[in-house]
């Protein structure tokens, strides 16, 4: 397969995230929609055999109009216990009282490391490091010494009041509510991007995200929301020589298991999800909310117990309208290399 980047430039404010599963989702709908259903059909009856493609979720950049600055989830390395922290040094101006002078190191670095574990996202270099050395350490001291880059003020979340609308009395009376959405907007120079491997691109992806800049994606695409640019380069981020090199993959998508894992070996983050079909003519009426399942995050560390060509799987949530509804839940990986050896 090739490498892509795929560069979303904001045309509108989101009320969306754009995570591996809604981004396939909203590319299987464009298949559906310029090729057809049996089209669509064949390319989700090749998963079973092989992914025709894997894309990753979408993740903010800078273009300072020379050139793209990347970053990704900060990865979820095993964490450091609380006598890790009396290593580091105290970098502030803080008054040593004599009760507490011996502990006050411990103290300066907890509260340090407690806004450390907010950070999402983290520069490409940084997160290179830890392919390298995967160690929460290394990466923690790269923040108190001001080098782990991480996008400053990059959007803009804001809450819009909306009414639901009762349909027999054309008001918002009656069994009308007043409802809040939050809308994500794009500092200047910010965007999306997101990942993706193909064997040919041109064949419907290209097309498809062609349409998608013009038809949007998600809720309310259709009143001007989620509207994007689409900017296409085949490159990558990561050196292919090394891509099934060590013990382990840090996921920069959604991913639910579909093969054994080392949960002993593993660091990860589960969010349990809940969304719905995308309402079209033809489900107009139906219970639109799929089943729930859960994923590791974006960013996990996953030790898997045999090597495979790919992790994950597309997995059934919901029968409707006679058409089966499938959730995306392949891995997008990238391996740390340690020389073959497990330090996780």
């Amino acid at each position: 397969m090739k490498d892509y980047i795929i560069h979303l430039a904001p045309r509108s404010s989101y009320e969306i995230a754009m995570h591996s599963d809604t981004l396939f989702g909203a590319i299987c709908w464009g298949i559906r929609m310029l090729f057809g259903e049996k089209r669509l059909v064949e390319i989700l009856e090749e998963y079973k055999k092989s992914p025709p493609f894997l894309l990753s979720s979408a993740f903010p950049c800078k273009f300072d109009g020379k050139e793209y600055q990347y970053f990704l989830p900060k990865p979820v390395l095993k964490p450091l216990a609380i006598n890790d922290l009396d290593i580091f040094t105290i970098e502030a101006d803080v008054k040593k009282e004599t009760y507490h002078s011996n502990k006050i190191n411990t103290i300066w670095a907890a509260n340090e490391h407690k806004k450390f574990k907010k950070i999402k996202f983290v520069g490409i270099v940084n997160f290179k490091t830890c392919l390298k050395q995967p160690d929460e350490a290394v990466l923690f001291r790269d923040y108190l010494e001001r080098h782990l880059s991480e996008p400053s003020r990059y959007c803009k979340t804001e809450t819009t009041q909306k009414n639901s609308l009762d349909r027999l009395f054309h008001s918002t009376t009656g069994a009308g509510n007043t409802f809040y959405v939050p809308e994500i907007a794009y500092r200047e120079k910010y965007g999306l991007y997101f990942l993706l491997k193909t064997k040919n691109i041109d064949e419907y992806i290209k097309p498809v995200l062609l349409f998608l800049e013009d038809s949007g994606i998600g809720p309310n695409a259709r009143t001007g929301k989620n509207w994007f640019k689409a900017e296409i380069s085949e490159k990558t981020l990561f050196d292919g020589k090394n891509s099934q090199a060590g013990d382990s993959f840090i996921t920069l998508s959604r991913y639910i298991k579909n093969e054994p894992i080392n949960k002993e070996a593993s660091f990860y983050q589960i969010a349990s999800v809940r969304s719905k079909v995308e309402s079209r003519l033809e489900f107009a009426g139906e219970d639109v909310w799929k089943h729930r399942v859960s994923y590791f995050t974006a960013g996990s560390v996953i030790n898997p117990e045999n090597k495979a060509d790919h992790y994950g799987s597309l997995v059934p949530v919901k029968s409707i309208g006679g058409k089966t509804i499938y959730q995306y839940g392949y891995a997008y990986p990238v391996w740390i290399n340690h020389g073959g050896k497990n330090e996780l």
